[in-house]
């Protein structure tokens, strides 16, 4: 199929039934090309794709979590002031960052909070530099500790996509002018996802008894809809390539990866994976676990980070083996031409609501 490329090798995990719904995808009208990430996983829309379509605008490939991302920042902090055990006690008093008070600017309920499923909040810290001149251009400091958020734009987003939801056929979309209002709605959802990322990072630090000051590393939207050159290009759990150096986050039993995309994504469509991708459904998970691991087992990972999650059934659901191996993911960006690794980055501590 000429329009349809899936980047990932043989030591990848793919479930078949996602490459049928991006070949089906092929099919919706004006779509030009359709590329499967090496994260791709199985949904009624998949997570990691990214469709280019002529002058089509289809709001359900990326759905209700509108701007979903991640965003990694430098914390000003000495190194002897990392304290994990310290953090987690804090973290673990909290029913909700929701509890810590910031001065929020007005634009919309839920500002600032993490939101269920595979949204998180993390500690940091840099494992190894892999690109020393890319590490220095970036004005990284090695000892630093760094939060990395993964969140979206919550209820406001979902609103904004629950307006225009049913009223198109899902294989033909809407043209320029009938998306017009759904993507001035959409600006504001992006934005309101970014400055949120921003907030919960700065009640993170706030909780934990440090200074909220931080410094964006990496920001970017991985469920997007963007006007190119070439038209409309629609990311699900896809990082853009245009946004200079990117977190591609890993299960938080893993080594996330910063990475410096290279010029010849427009075979990706311009996109990066956005992470390790699921190996399990979500609704699979808990059952293929529980009877082998304890709620403690899963509260500290094999490589010794700790976990603050109240809701037993999301500590199942997202526990790292559920997740496929971000090695390969990465390796697979790199080997495929798409990436340079600049440095990877080891969680300490993840905190989930």
């Amino acid at each position: 199929m000429d329009n349809l490329r899936v980047f990932a090798s043989s030591k990848n995990w793919i479930d078949v039934r996602s490459v049928e719904t991006l070949k089906k995808i092929t099919h919706f009208k004006g779509v030009k090309s359709v590329v499967g990430l090496p994260d791709l996983s199985v949904g009624l829309v998949p997570n990691g794709m990214a469709v280019l379509s002529e002058d089509r605008v289809y709001p359900h490939l990326i759905g209700g979590d509108i701007g979903c991302g991640m965003s990694l920042f430098e914390v000003p902090i000495k190194a002897k002031k990392i304290k994990v055990e310290r953090f987690a006690k804090h973290l673990a008093k909290l029913d909700s960052l929701d509890d810590i008070e910031l001065d929020l600017p007005e634009l919309g309920y839920n500002l600032g909070t993490i939101g269920k499923g595979n949204h998180f909040a993390e500690l940091h810290l840099v494992n190894e530099v892999q690109d020393k001149k890319l590490f220095k251009q970036l004005e990284l400091g090695k000892e630093s500790l760094y939060t990395l958020i993964h969140s979206g734009s919550r209820a406001f987003g979902q609103l904004i996509f629950d307006r225009v939801s049913g009223k198109y056929e899902p294989s033909v979309g809407l043209s320029e002018k009938e998306a017009e209002e759904y993507l001035k709605e959409y600006d504001r959802a992006i934005e309101y996802a970014k400055l949120s990322r921003a907030e919960i990072a700065k009640r993170l630090l706030k909780a934990i008894k440090l200074e909220p000051n931080i410094k964006e590393v990496s920001d970017t939207a991985h469920n997007s809809i963007t006007k190119t050159k070439d038209g409309w290009l629609h990311r699900k759990g896809a990082t853009p390539t245009n946004r200079g150096a990117v977190i591609i986050a890993g299960s938080r039993g893993s080594l996330s990866y910063l990475v410096m995309p290279t010029n010849s994504t427009k075979k990706s469509n311009y996109s990066l994976a956005h992470g390790a991708g699921r190996k399990w459904e979500r609704s699979s998970a808990e059952a293929k676990l529980r009877n082998h691991y304890s709620k403690a087992d899963l509260c500290r990972t094999n490589i010794g980070s700790r976990v603050i999650c109240s809701d037993s059934k999301l500590l199942y659901e997202e526990a790292p083996q559920a997740y496929k191996n971000i090695d390969v993911v990465i390796e697979d960006l790199v080997e495929a031409g798409l990436a340079t690794v600049v440095a990877t980055f080891r969680p300490i501590l993840t905190y989930k609501e």
